[in-house]
């Protein structure tokens, strides 16, 4: 894998500060009723309007710029010089990832970093990243991308051949998942029809499921495990020209639409329902081809998920996940030897588990879940003798 960072960039047109969780980041137009995705805005939809302008394609000094392995990156094009086709921000990393209508590459603003006057931008040009050569049809274009409840970032083609994970920690795993399968109870909308289910953008729930809005509104639960979709309805009450090609949670965990063809307004969608209502306008209204943040749908004002998969390098792992039967293992791998606490809890953080363990470089760990434990999302970290987090992982029991 090569990984790629950049230097910062100086540009006269960005706008960055401290951020809260709940910040919303929006690909779009430069102008109202354009569409060319080249813009990167922050808005706050409890008023419609749009805070700050992060990125907006203008002429840039001819810089010459390499990155660590030594290439040169064309500095007319390195940022959205191609139209960004689909975003997801990482509140763990507080990075926001996206990549390129025709880009074969996954890239980031590193808002750490980022202040105002200078964007700091980053590269991962794995090529399990790539989806092939793009044709003229689009099948192949990575349009959707979110991160999950288990802190993975997700991102799938139009067609929905291909589904690809990746992580965003000191040492990023990209991976080819394959292609989607219909449910069986899809009938007639196949979540690869380019009619019904191309387009649109994906969002995670809390119970680490993915939820696909398409172009044309109509919604499909993704179950990541299964690799399946299944078609679950349209969403009701939206105007004729109104085309999904935005989507996000709120704080309260409804799911929140814009539109590339539609600048009037933005819509909030209750989840269970698929019921849409007009969320108000702000005065400078831009089409928007992608939205991002870092909240789940389900999920609540005071509901605390932890979306770090793993802060120990790959030195713990977890399996099967979702859990099956109440039980799993925990890999402890190259971790170091000592005693350690394994502490489960619910998604609102009551404990469900506290295990001690004694781990030697290649041990592993049995956990059965308590019997009363329901369907849902669980957080499991590990504690060294110290005290001390070593690892934490969002678990998903069906």
């Amino acid at each position: 894998m090569k990984r790629l960072l950049l230097p910062a960039l100086a540009l006269a047109t960005v706008s960055v500060s401290s951020f809260a969780q709940t910040k919303t980041f929006a690909i779009t137009s430069e102008k109202k009723g354009e569409f060319q995705w080249t813009a990167i805005r922050e808005i706050d939809f409890s008023t419609g309007e749009f805070t700050k302008t992060l990125y907006t394609k203008t002429p840039q000094q001819e810089l010459q710029l390499r990155g660590i392995n030594g290439n040169t990156i064309d500095n007319n094009s390195f940022i959205t010089g191609r139209g960004v086709a689909a975003a997801a921000y990482d509140k763990v990393t507080n990075r926001l990832y996206f990549s390129e209508m025709y880009g074969n590459e996954l890239k980031f603003v590193d808002l750490n970093t980022s202040n105002a006057g200078t964007l700091s931008i980053g590269v991962n040009s794995d090529a399990r990243f790539s989806t092939g050569t793009k044709n003229y049809d689009e099948s192949n274009v990575i349009t959707r991308m979110t991160f999950g409840s288990d802190g993975i970032g997700y991102a799938l083609t139009n067609d929905g051949n291909n589904l690809i994970s990746f992580t965003t920690g000191a040492n990023p795993t990209v991976t080819k998942l394959g292609g989607l399968m219909d449910s069986r109870r899809n009938k007639d909308v196949s979540i690869h029809s380019q009619c019904t289910s191309w387009g649109g953008d994906i969002v995670g729930d809390v119970y680490g499921n993915l939820y696909l809005i398409t172009m044309r509104n109509n919604v499909f639960k993704i179950n990541v495990a299964k690799m399946e979709a299944e078609f679950i309805g349209a969403i009701k009450n939206l105007p004729a020209t109104f085309t999904t090609n935005g989507a996000a949670a709120d704080e309260d965990g409804n799911i929140v639409l814009s539109s590339a063809s539609n600048a009037d307004s933005y819509f909030k969608v209750n989840p269970s329902t698929l019921e849409a209502t007009v969320i108000k306008g702000g005065k400078d209204m831009f089409n928007v081809s992608d939205l991002a943040n870092g909240n789940l749908v389900y999920q609540h004002k005071n509901t605390v998920v932890n979306t770090v998969n793993t802060i120990s390098k790959g030195e713990v792992s977890v399996f099967p996940n979702p859990v099956l039967n109440k039980n799993f293992t925990v890999n402890f791998n190259k971790l170091t030897a000592g005693n350690y606490t394994l502490v489960l809890t619910d998604i609102n953080g009551k404990a469900v588990l506290n295990k001690t363990v004694n781990v030697n470089a290649t041990s592993t760990e049995k956990v059965a879940m308590p019997t009363a434990t329901g369907a849902g999302i669980y957080m499991l970290r590990v504690v060294d003798a110290n005290g001390k987090t070593v690892h934490t992982s969002s678990i998903v029991m069906e």
